[in-house]
């Protein structure tokens, strides 16, 4: 299942689930779902494959839960899954796979490593001072620059992202690199600051003026001051 940017999953688990067999086969991944699509619930497929079997298995990396405000259980999905078990297929941290037991059963359901889920898709609300933030990545320099955009709001899903140098009337496209993460290679050093323009699944066009400040460095998180509606 494959998502731009932070697609929140609402995740139910009935019952304590037995452990499966291992290496189940691979299936084609189901269509895309918007945050418009509904309260129906899709069936789908859960995993922790350990703590080494997921860097060894998959190219993205384990996904971290973050706060938001649905029941029962919430994660915000970020990266493409490659090798995909259902339809829908959410491959969790252990933190994550915990989240999903009764009280005090986190380290059994663990144990079974994949197990049925159902999941609906719905608008991310964050609290009201959370703003979009940006992650500059560890390997960006003034010619290649790689955006991690992070709590955008509304459908959540980001289709585009753009950088536009102070003085500057073009709008740079950024590439998607993978999950939520944006980039750009360029012969000329790029200069900041740079506003940045970020554009949602639903069509919504959000601009972040001077987001990331001139002098900016790479492995730093600067915080805008807009939001998705």
């Amino acid at each position: 299942m494959a998502s731009s940017s932070l697609l929140l999953a609402s995740v139910v688990v009935a019952a304590m689930v037995s452990a499966v067999s291992c290496g189940p086969p691979k299936v084609p991944p189901g269509p895309n779902i918007t945050a418009s699509y509904g309260d129906k619930w899709l069936e789908a497929r859960a995993t922790w494959y350990g703590r080494q079997g997921l860097r060894l298995m998959l190219r993205d990396q384990v996904l971290k839960p973050e706060a938001c405000s649905d029941k029962p259980v919430l994660i915000h999905v970020t990266d493409m899954n490659d090798e995909p078990i259902a339809a829908y297929h959410f491959d969790l941290s252990g933190l994550a796979f915990g989240a999903m037991a009764k009280n005090g059963k986190d380290e059994e359901l663990r144990k079974a490593g994949i197990i049925d889920t159902q999941f609906r898709r719905i608008k991310c609300k964050y609290p009201a001072d959370t703003k979009i933030t940006f992650h500059i990545e560890k390997a960006s320099n003034p010619n290649y620059l790689a955006l991690l955009v992070k709590y955008v709001a509304g459908d959540g899903d980001v289709v585009e992202v753009e950088i536009k140098e102070k003085g500057s009337e073009e709008w740079k496209a950024l590439k998607e690199s993978w999950g939520a993460i944006w980039r750009i290679d360029t012969p000329k050093p790029l200069k900041g600051p740079f506003s940045v323009r970020v554009t949602t699944e639903g069509g919504e066009k959000i601009i972040a003026e001077d987001a990331i400040p001139d002098g900016w460095k790479a492995d730093n998180v600067y915080k805008s001051n807009v939001q998705a509606k």
